[in-house]
């Protein structure tokens, strides 16, 4: 379940708009076409720059969360089973509630079609967080910590990466309008080497 985590984070956040740069040409270096009339792009309006920007660099925290999440070695010391287990859980604890308090103050978004979808993710996020935070507080309580309490506590650790997968789902499913693809292109978090975020359409 943990294997591959940033791999299916980072494709669903390209999707949206945000994380690796596309392959392809940059869109502000393809060659122009000489019967078109030239003219300026219109300027993006401040709010959406402002917007976009927050909205891919949270998307860059979720990337940070799942590199963050890895598999507990391995140990026959109960001691070092519960310290890896806590680390861990911190860790992705502390990264979730970052991305939650991120997400929440964009909604509502300049675009309110992807309103639901920015909630659904927020849900899942929160579910996920939920069910981590129990884990690791049954970890804490636990002295010594036991076989089944720890696997109590890794069952339940399963079921918030899964809320979390069901978030990512979320993000896959967030087509941005123009308008908002437009305005990433003045960012520095959703811009990679001159390229516009790609759209789901």
């Amino acid at each position: 379940m943990r294997v591959g985590m940033a791999a299916v984070l980072c494709a669903a956040l390209l999707a949206a708009g945000c994380a690796r740069p596309t392959s392809g040409t940059a869109v502000a270096v393809r060659e122009a076409d000489p019967t078109a009339t030239t003219s300026a792009p219109p300027e993006a309006d401040p709010d959406d720059v402002r917007w976009m920007e927050k909205f891919c660099g949270t998307g860059k925290l979720l990337v940070t969360a799942a590199e963050t999440t890895q598999q507990p070695t391995s140990s026959s010391d109960p001691a070092v089973l519960k310290k890896q287990f806590l680390d861990t859980t911190g860790r992705f604890i502390g990264v979730l509630d970052a991305a939650l308090a991120d997400y929440r103050s964009l909604v509502p978004s300049p675009a309110p079609e992807i309103d639901p979808n920015l909630g659904k993710l927020i849900d899942g996020l929160a579910q996920g967080r939920s069910a981590v935070a129990t884990a690791r507080d049954e970890v804490t309580a636990a002295e010594p910590l036991t076989p089944e309490v720890y696997g109590s506590a890794i069952d339940r650790f399963g079921t918030g990466l899964r809320g979390f997968e069901a978030a990512l789902t979320a993000v896959d499913n967030i087509d941005l309008p123009d308008r908002l693809r437009d305005a990433a292109a003045a960012t520095e978090n959703c811009e990679q080497g001159g390229t516009a975020p790609p759209t789901t359409r």
